[in-house]
C-alpha cells in the first residue's frame, strides 16, 4: 500500500493477507521543515469537570484545557503566570441565536515578572485548570441568565516577540474543535 500527499514523503507499508491486519495507521513526514503557519504541533482540546462548565464570582468549577504536543519534537510554550502566558489561553462562546463572545483573562499588572517555559514533550500534554471565576471577563458583556446551551471552543494564541524567539517558544493561533456544553452563571 502507497499513500502521498504533495509536499509530503510518500508512505509505503507492504503486508500479506495471512496477517490479519485491522487497520493502519499512515503518519505522514514533511517534505522540508519549513516554518508553515497553518500547521501546529499540537492538539488543543477542553475537558470539563463535575457539573460542566461554570461562570461565577466565586467558587466556579474547575475545567480543564488541555495541549498535546502531536510533534516529534519537544515543544516549548510559556507558562501561564508571567505576561507572556498569561492571556495566551482564551475562549469563544457561541449562543444558540448565533450571537458570539470572547471570554479571556483580564488585564493584569504584572510586578515580578520574567521570561519562563515549559517544555511538552513528544506524545505529552500541558494540563491547565480554568476556573471561569473574577478573573476572566466577556467581549461584549454576556446576558446573565441560570443555564443555557452554548458553543465553546478554546483558543491558544502566542505573539511573535523577541523573547518568544530568544526561548524558541512557538507562536501563532490554535483553535480546538467546538464543544456543546450548558454553561451555568451564578
Amino acid at each position: 500500500m502507497e499513500i502521498t500527499k504533495p509536499g509530503f514523503k510518500p508512505f509505503e507499508k507492504r503486508f500479506h493477507a495471512k496477517e490479519h491486519l485491522e487497520s493502519i495507521v499512515a503518519t505522514l513526514e514533511p517534505l522540508a521543515k519549513v516554518q508553515d503557519t497553518s500547521w501546529s504541533p499540537f492538539l488543543l482540546s477542553i475537558v470539563p469537570g463535575i457539573g460542566g462548565i461554570t461562570m461565577a464570582k466565586n467558587k466556579a468549577r474547575e475545567f480543564y484545557v488541555v495541549i498535546t504536543n502531536v510533534s516529534k519534537e519537544p515543544q516549548s510554550i510559556w507558562q501561564y503566570w508571567n505576561s507572556w502566558g498569561y492571556q495566551a489561553i482564551s475562549f469563544e462562546l457561541t449562543m444558540a441565536d448565533g450571537k458570539k463572545f470572547v471570554l479571556s483573562k483580564k488585564q493584569e499588572e504584572f510586578t515580578v515578572n520574567y521570561p519562563s517555559t515549559f517544555i511538552i514533550e513528544p506524545g505529552e500534554h500541558q494540563v491547565y485548570p480554568i476556573r471561569l471565576d473574577e478573573w476572566w471577563e466577556t467581549h461584549p458583556a454576556l446576558p446573565k441568565t441560570d443555564e443555557m446551551p452554548v458553543t465553546l471552543k478554546v483558543v491558544y494564541e502566542v505573539s511573535t516577540t523577541p523573547e518568544a524567539g530568544q526561548y524558541k517558544v512557538w507562536t501563532g493561533r490554535l483553535e480546538s474543535h467546538s464543544y456543546n456544553f450548558s454553561l451555568r452563571q451564578w
